[in-house]
């Protein structure tokens, strides 16, 4: 390999190490709060019931029927429904397979509410429900716990019980109030405190997860919203305040299910020809047009052979160079016309470090390389 070439390799792997070094904006860690909005809804008195169908939050009121929805991005309303068959509706949660609200009932019964039909029917009696509620897919249960009380109950839907998990002092000493499930894990709030623990499903063993300043009621889980990472919403029982809570990937997903992971939609791919002079090669990473940051140029000799790092000494004598291509009309070899470098938003380096990368190869090697696109997946 010629000596300028070396050189060009050297130079690549270096700049390499100095785009891949650019600083990156540190996740948010478990128990950060993601958000937080006043739903522009009416007023209500006392407010414990919060559903989340992937798409709209639910709210109830104590005392009334009507459930108001609310737009996850900001809190804007999407409209109220009004439930027959209830009258005074307390915690709440989302069945993903049934596509339907189970809901606490006059303080203790459990109904399920049918979206489509906006019914509710199938009750159960519980020792109490109303700011405790949470349906589990995993094995078709229901959660529940009274106000800020010291027992945790398990039901079948058809309102067998199954277990019930004192708590003592598994929550700071106080007693729960919202309740959320997901996979192997519970989340449980203590009104009082104020705060939201994670607990194993056997609830042995509870770790603080957050705290905020106002009371907590009902949980939901949310692996949507917030893409590649999990979520819950707790709300505080005098106001319409919405909070959602970071919880660790992978734990709670919406509808009583362990969450899919980040199921953002992959990145559309595009047809358009990156790099000028080589006809095919799409730019692909962003619906609407390519980048060409979504490229690496990779310096090749002129016969096609891609430099390789050397792991021993290069020989003494450099074997003879490939013969030149001619250049094509209106130009010559090793000549390159920058693109458009776009308005991205830097994390990968960037167009512009991937095009001096090229420019410092081709200086190297005297104009006898060209380019050709390797894709980078982001």
């Amino acid at each position: 390999m010629p000596k300028r070439l070396w050189i060009a390799v050297a130079m690549m792997i270096a700049l390499g190490a100095f785009l891949g070094a650019a600083p990156r904006r540190a996740d948010a860690a478990t128990g950060d709060n993601l958000r937080q909005f006043d739903a522009a809804v009416p007023a209500c008195g006392v407010g414990t019931g919060l559903a989340f169908d992937g798409t709209r939050i639910y709210l109830s009121c104590w005392g009334s029927n009507v459930l108001e929805r609310v737009d996850p991005a900001d809190g804007s309303s999407l409209g109220a429904i009004t439930i027959s068959g209830a009258t005074d509706l307390g915690a709440m949660a989302y069945d993903g397979g049934r596509d339907a609200i189970w809901a606490c009932e006059d303080g203790s019964s459990v109904v399920m509410i049918d979206l489509g039909s906006l019914t509710a029917s199938g009750s159960f009696s519980t020792t109490g429900c109303v700011d405790g509620l949470a349906y589990d897919g995993v094995d078709d249960t229901i959660w529940v716990s009274c106000d800020v009380c010291t027992t945790v109950y398990h039901y079948s839907i058809s309102g067998t019980l199954i277990n019930s998990f004192p708590l003592g002092s598994l929550l700071g000493g106080t007693g729960n109030s919202g309740i959320a499930v997901g996979g192997d894990t519970i989340y449980l709030a203590n009104n009082g405190a104020s705060q939201i623990y994670q607990c194993d499903k056997a609830i042995t063993s509870c770790t603080l997860m957050s705290t905020f300043e106002r009371r907590l009621e009902d949980l939901e889980c949310d692996d949507v919203t917030f893409p590649g990472k999990n979520a819950i919403w707790s709300q505080d029982a005098y106001d319409r305040t919405l909070n959602a809570w970071e919880i660790p990937a992978g734990t709670c997903g919406i509808g009583g299910g362990a969450s899919q992971g980040d199921v953002s939609p992959e990145p559309e791919e595009d047809d358009t020809d990156c790099l000028p002079g080589i006809p095919g090669l799409p730019c692909g990473g962003k619906s609407g047009g390519g980048d060409p940051g979504d490229y690496q140029p990779v310096a090749t000799a002129e016969g096609g052979a891609t430099p390789v790092v050397p792991t021993t000494e290069p020989p003494t004598v450099a074997p003879p160079p490939p013969a030149a291509t001619p250049a094509p009309s209106g130009g010559r070899a090793g000549t390159i016309t920058a693109p458009d470098t776009g308005t991205g938003d830097g994390t990968g380096g960037g167009s512009m470090g991937a095009w001096l990368l090229a420019v410092m190869v081709i200086a190297a090697t005297g104009g006898s390389a060209v380019l050709v696109g390797r894709r980078i997946r982001r």
